[in-house]
């Protein structure tokens, strides 16, 4: 009776509350129907604790009580408990219904354990639920199958997809979308077009993911003249102002060569975001248009001070980073670098710093960390990768070392693994080999083959053959199926003079399967012109 009254009424969850603790404390023996409504609206209205609570201290469980807790954890993201609490469900020798399968199925695509989604897909097909024998609704079925495509899909295991995409009686929007978009993710762009068409034919409504899906694909094949159409087909269908669909528009005349349209999608976007801003700003350099990009950079930090926000900080370093590789001359980037005067922030900082050491620049790069410092911006751990990398490349030892001193000491940065790695590689390069293992020894626990990589590229630099052998055998006990170890090892010994060695090892790396088809190989200032059948 009082599930009935407050029914749909939000306010009414401490009346639940009430009547749950009354319930459990008079009669211990309620009908776990009643249980399974109350936990299901705890649930509806966002009360997870006290479906939690609830669901504890429920005398008897039952299979429904189960699949609510089960589908609303897998719903909500918390898929390692939806599939510990059905674990514990069949334990218990409860068997599953349809409501269980669509929860256990979402969580294993959240986990991504192919063995697991196989296991419970085998487990669908063995009680029928696959063919709507149990199922009570069309809906719940089709929610069951397109819950197994999706498992699939987020596996990208296309075969399997596929299988059970044919396989199904009753497709709808979401079968098609969860398909395309699959194709799309594995790049089989035509496949997913001529997909949609079946679409189209069979009188199947589509929606804006679909749509999105569809330019991604003209964006990957470069199909300007289909892409013109896909977007003719969003306008008409009413989605053409959607801004997920608009940057997407973008992004694809860019890539299809068209600068014009894509910059007048982006001119007509009175709601633009930051993803507008960073598709139409790397459009540019991919046509060749390097200064135009860097314009739309400054441009949106003067009118839009997006990249101000402290939540936009991740794709703001994105934008950054990716307009000076691509602009193809750090010192353009570095002209508009001083032209944005009081909006450099130290994203900003990072990644001009970053160009010049990617650049082999160093001194600059040190220059520029210092005139960080009095501009009173905080270096932050990214400068700092920025910076020792940049040291390494350079030679610059001292500088290097210093800077990293001044990380812990003068700003309290906790050096991570990352920075060590820097400072590993930085006297390896320059030939502190000796130092180099002191150091990693004393910071870090010598079981990173990153670690003795560098130490072995820093061998093949100064002759150290000894050196390199050991190494080489600490990263063989890391990783014991790689083979680029074997390759600087071989040219350590050509290096020195001792080019049967290395003949030696490179044979054995080709008996191995892992002898990869090189070009030239340049070591130490001579030339070694490999066959490639080597």
């Amino acid at each position: 009776m009082i599930l009935k009254q407050i029914k749909g009424i939000p306010v009414a969850i401490l009346q639940f509350k009430n009547f749950s603790i009354t319930s459990q404390r008079y009669c211990p023996s309620i009908d776990p129907r009643d249980s399974s409504k109350l936990l299901s609206n705890y649930l509806k209205f966002g009360r997870i604790t006290d479906a939690e609570n609830l669901f504890d201290n429920m005398p008897d469980r039952d299979v429904v009580s189960y699949s609510i807790m089960i589908h609303d954890y897998a719903k909500n993201g918390f898929h390692k408990k939806s599939m510990d609490l059905y674990s514990h469900m069949r334990i218990l020798g409860l068997a599953p219904n349809s409501f269980t399968i669509v929860g256990v199925l979402v969580g294993t695509a959240g986990l991504q354990s192919l063995v697991l989604g196989q296991s419970v897909h085998g487990l669908v097909v063995k009680t029928g639920l696959e063919s709507d024998m149990i199922v009570v609704t069309l809906v719940l079925d089709e929610s069951i199958n397109n819950s197994v495509l999706d498992m699939y899909s987020s596996l990208l295991d296309l075969d399997a997809a596929a299988k059970i995409f044919d396989e199904m009686e009753c497709k709808n929007v979401i079968s098609w979308t969860t398909m395309i978009g699959l194709l799309i993710d594995l790049e089989y762009a035509s496949d997913a077009l001529e997909l949609f068409s079946r679409i189209r034919y069979g009188g199947i409504s589509h929606d804006t993911v679909v749509i999105m899906n569809l330019i991604s694909a003209c964006a990957i094949i470069g199909d300007l003249k289909r892409g013109r159409k896909v977007h003719a087909q969003a306008v008409v269908c009413g989605f053409g102002s959607e801004l997920t669909l608009v940057n997407s528009l973008i992004v694809m005349y860019s890539r299809c060569g068209d600068l014009n349209s894509s910059r007048t999608v982006f001119d007509q976007t009175s709601q633009r975001s930051l993803v507008s801003w960073t598709a139409m700003i790397l459009g540019y350099p991919q046509n060749g248009h390097q200064r135009e990009a860097l314009n739309l950079l400054v441009e949106v930090r003067l009118e839009e001070n997006f990249f101000l926000h402290p939540t936009m900080s991740t794709g703001s370093e994105l934008s950054h980073i990716n307009i000076l590789k691509k602009c193809g001359t750090v010192e353009l980037a570095h002209t508009v670098f001083k032209e944005i005067g009081y909006l450099r922030d130290v994203i900003s900082w990072n990644a001009i710093i970053n160009g010049y050491g990617i650049n082999g620049d160093g001194d600059t790069a040190i220059a520029l960390y210092y005139e960080m410092r009095s501009c009173g911006e905080g270096p932050d751990s990214a400068t700092y990768q920025s910076i020792l990398s940049a040291c390494s490349h350079a030679g610059l030892v001292d500088n290097g070392l210093l800077i990293f001193n001044q990380m812990g000491e003068e700003n309290k940065i906790r050096p991570s693994r990352e920075h060590y790695g820097c400072v590993v590689d930085l006297l390896s390069r320059a030939g502190c080999l000796p130092d180099a293992i002191v150091f990693a020894r004393k910071f870090l626990d010598g079981t990173d083959p990153d670690v003795w990589g560098a130490l072995l590229s820093g061998c093949l630099l100064h002759g150290n053959v000894g050196l390199a052998e050991l190494a080489a055998s600490r990263i063989f006990e890391q990783d014991p199926e790689g083979s680029d170890h074997v390759v600087l090892l071989s040219d350590v010994h050509a290096s020195v003079g001792r080019f049967q060695e290395a003949e030696s090892l490179r044979l054995s790396r080709k008996m191995k399967g892992l002898l990869k088809i090189l070009g030239s190989a340049c070591c130490m200032g001579f030339h070694m012109i490999l066959d490639e059948n080597f």
